[in-house]
């Protein structure tokens, strides 16, 4: 009986997942750049981007809240963190922080933020289109969100976050509501080491900016007035994720893992992701990634294939660990992602 709640249970949620896709993937090629909150599509956590953004299936812990909350509920620690940081162009930088906890049987929570660093940007206007007054502004791209992700047995994770995206420039502002709804099977149809995990990102409303800096002076029957020009209101960048992995103990101590994902895109092509990772003694991994973009010619993909390392240790009951992942981007420097994680 109780497993056919949990088949029961599966099968409601894959079709939830399918059903809240179906508006979100009707689109065509001619929306391609039509997004808005774009921000989202920034990744990180350096294990996974290492990968190339292929292992939605054996993600874990924090890792997982960006990628697949579902992997939030393979958390091993009663609590850990974990800290990201990215320059990725120009001197632009993006700052994730992340905390998760488990709650028992309740499950585990987890809270993370996601704020890019543009600087100081001249402040130009059309009185002063050098900026020489000296005035200086910033804009605030940031998105906050919440994790909740569960075990419903010994091979089923599911797991939903909800996301506030927020973008700001001087006197105009817009927000929207997004949610990641994830999931994972482990040893999928019994085949051992055989997992598969599906993903829906960023569904939820669309952004519109607002704020007195659309304001635009007319005259009106002989009267300066203040108008409204208009803003569109876009899409968020929402996906479909699918993904299929395969872990084999080569020796002991010693895990391989390769995987590959498939992302169905509402307002970008759609794109194969491939990686493999190497994990020996649960202290070093080596990985290495690839992305391929689908009806793109080779000069307009913007990534390719992806290298990382990674290690940790335990002291006492503190694991401490420390990702790198170095992405090769075309007509820009190289990014070069950072991660310190932490847990209790």
């Amino acid at each position: 009986m109780n497993k056919i709640k949990v088949l029961n249970g599966v099968i409601w949620i894959v079709l939830v997942l399918f059903l809240a896709s179906l508006p979100v993937y009707a689109g065509d090629a001619d929306r391609i750049g039509t997004a808005a909150g774009t921000q989202l599509l920034v990744p990180v956590g350096a294990r996974d981007l290492a990968m190339a953004g292929s292992d939605i299936v054996f993600t874990t812990g924090v890792d997982a809240i960006y990628w697949n909350p579902a992997g939030l509920s393979n958390m091993e620690q009663k609590a850990a963190g974990m800290f990201s940081t990215v320059n990725i162009f120009g001197d632009i930088r993006v700052n994730y922080l992340a905390v998760g906890a488990t709650m028992g049987k309740f499950g585990h929570i987890g809270f993370s933020i996601k704020a890019f660093d543009f600087g100081d940007i001249p402040l130009t206007t059309v009185e002063d289109m050098d900026g020489s007054t000296g005035r200086i502004f910033s804009p605030t791209f940031s998105t906050i969100a919440m994790t909740y992700s569960n075990k419903l047995t010994k091979t089923i994770n599911v797991g939903i976050t909800t996301k506030l995206v927020y973008e700001s420039a001087p006197r105009v502002s817009g927000t929207a509501i997004a949610f990641d709804i994830g999931l994972q099977y482990q040893n999928l149809a019994g085949l051992e080491g055989v997992s598969f995990g599906i993903i829906a990102k960023n569904i939820g409303s669309n952004m519109e900016y607002r704020g007195t800096g659309l304001m635009t002076q007319t005259l009106i029957d002989g009267r300066t007035e203040f108008i409204r020009r208009g803003a569109s209101s876009d899409q968020l960048p929402a996906s479909l994720e699918m993904g299929l992995s395969y872990s084999y103990t080569v020796m002991p101590g010693n895990m391989l893992i390769v995987s590959g994902t498939f992302a169905n895109n509402n307002v970008q092509n759609d794109d194969f992701r491939f990686g493999m990772e190497y994990n020996y003694k649960n202290f070093l991994a080596l990985r290495a990634g690839y992305l391929y973009t689908m009806n793109t010619p080779s000069e307009e993909q913007l990534y390719t294939f992806s290298l990382g390392a990674g290690f940790q240790y335990k002291v006492g009951n503190t694991l401490i660990g420390l990702d790198y992942a170095f992405r090769d981007v075309q007509y820009f420097d190289a990014n070069n992602m950072f991660t310190i994680r932490i847990g209790f």
